[in-house]
């Protein structure tokens, strides 16, 4: 207790004692720093004249309602050879994401299964087989391989047929 007494005591008797510093080279800084002229911009630029458009609700959606979810509908009159998307399947939860936004970050080998682990872009880790769809565009896996998913994705033409595409997700390191 007597050190800490002492301690502050001293701390305070120190703290009243005047200490001369050179500041001269900072006071010639400030005072050089003032002298210096900068130029001042004074011409204010034109602004150019917009023609502000009113909003009429009649041409389309209200833009602060929520936009309605699309629905991709099968047509009537589509060729029986073409390939079709079974729309009646349950969705899974990769099926929401772009095939852009899925990464593959490894795979699992469970009972003799290769199984891939794919993150979507919420950082979420979802494994897949073969079988299982992921993608927008109906993509159903079909092989999986150390370092790459292939998929069989179905991309809609103006006809209605359903053309089939492959598609690879390589891994990402």
């Amino acid at each position: 207790m007597k050190i800490l007494i002492i301690l502050l005591f001293s701390c305070t008797l120190f703290s009243c004692v005047e200490v001369e510093v050179d500041t001269h080279d900072l006071e010639q800084f400030v005072i050089e720093a003032k002298a210096k002229l900068y130029p001042i911009n004074d011409k204010i630029p034109e602004l150019k004249k917009i023609n502000a458009l009113a909003y009429t609700g009649k041409k389309g959606r209200d833009p602060f309602s929520e936009p309605q979810e699309e629905v991709v509908t099968p047509t009537a009159d589509t060729p029986k050879s073409c390939p079709q998307p079974n729309f009646k399947r349950k969705k899974q939860a990769l099926e929401m994401h772009s095939v852009d936004n899925l990464l593959m970050r490894g795979t699992l080998l469970i009972n003799n299964q290769l199984w891939a682990l794919v993150q979507a872009s919420g950082g979420e880790i979802h494994k897949v087989r073969p079988g299982y769809y992921l993608g927008l565009n109906h993509g159903k896996v079909l092989q999986i391989t150390e370092d790459k998913i292939d998929l069989l994705e179905l991309a809609s033409d103006r006809d209605g047929c359903w053309q089939e595409r492959i598609t690879q997700i390589t891994i990402e390191s």
